[in-house]
């Protein structure tokens, strides 16, 4: 239970926020001087399903990044792309999902990061 509350508070901790108290969205999730913001990583995400929509006059959605997520600020612009996870079904199966990637090359410090968010079709 101790451990449940320490995740749920990291957030706060590490964003700067009041936590994910109910009615926090995900533009409280901004960018700062070291953290690149999951609004903006999700932004990205949903300019390239719309133009990919555009395009192919195809209907996907995508979610929202996890809340879990902390990456390094990205310190050139980011970019975006189709890939795919691998999954096993219980019965050993090996799947695949489409996912849309959300890539930055070069952050402030570490190495390269992408963040993949999931997609699915409209109906």
């Amino acid at each position: 239970m101790l451990r449940r509350a320490w995740l749920l508070f990291l957030p706060s901790l590490l964003f700067g926020m009041n936590g994910l108290a109910a009615g926090s969205s995900l533009e409280d999730f901004r960018s700062s001087e070291s953290i690149h913001g999951l609004y903006e990583i999700d932004q990205a995400a949903r300019a390239f399903v719309a133009a990919e929509n555009a395009r192919s006059n195809a209907g996907w959605t995508v979610a929202e990044p996890n809340l879990k997520t902390l990456v390094a600020r990205c310190s050139v612009a980011l970019d975006s792309r189709w890939g795919e996870i691998h999954l096993s079904a219980a019965d050993g199966r090996a799947l695949t999902r489409k996912v849309v990637e959300v890539i930055c090359t070069k952050p402030v410090s570490g190495k390269h990061w992408t963040v993949s968010l999931r997609v699915s079709r409209a109906s």
